[in-house]
């Protein structure tokens, strides 16, 4: 008896002792104006030590649409360089680099981020194909300068703890 008891303390410490603590907090989340409404979630991941940020976004399936769902992992460094092209973005201009595509155009930036796709698992058209959207919204100012500020915010409060 006593060597089975061990045996099971011993399995269960090391699994304890290897198990990553993962918190995510949700730094804004933000719902877009358009035919397809989406819910774009922007949150902050701390796995053990290591900080990255996560991109969630969802639209609600509709005669017209279905329902996508979307994550994409970002690093510090690939956020800050987001955060960076919306504060320097312009009325009329157009940025594209290999993470997301942005253009603003009429009062409204329409983002469309390059290598996510729906995670849904839903099926589309008659030949049951997969679905693989990229994820693509539109904001308009106000929700702009607003998601600039908390991701700014968040940005920096990383900074703080690290040092």
């Amino acid at each position: 008896m006593k060597p089975l008891l061990l045996l099971f303390l011993s399995i269960f410490s090391s699994v304890v002792l290897l198990a990553q603590e993962v918190i995510t907090k949700n730094i804004i989340s933000i719902d877009t104006h358009e035919k397809n409404t989406k819910t774009i979630i922007f949150a902050k991941q701390l796995i053990n030590s290591n900080t990255s940020f996560l991109l969630k976004a969802k639209n609600e399936t509709s005669k017209d649409y279905n329902g996508c769902k979307w994550v994409s992992t970002l690093s510090k460094d690939e956020l800050r360089y987001f955060v960076d092209a919306l504060e320097f973005i312009e009325l009329g201009t157009d940025f594209e680099c290999s993470l997301f595509k942005l253009k603003f155009k009429k009062d409204r930036l329409n983002i469309q981020f390059n290598d996510t796709r729906c995670t849904s698992e839903h099926k589309i058209y008659y030949f049951q194909k997969s679905c693989k959207k990229s994820l693509s919204f539109v904001l308009k100012p106000n929700q702009l300068d607003m998601l600039i500020n908390k991701l700014d915010c968040a940005l920096n409060d990383d900074r703080l703890a690290k040092n």
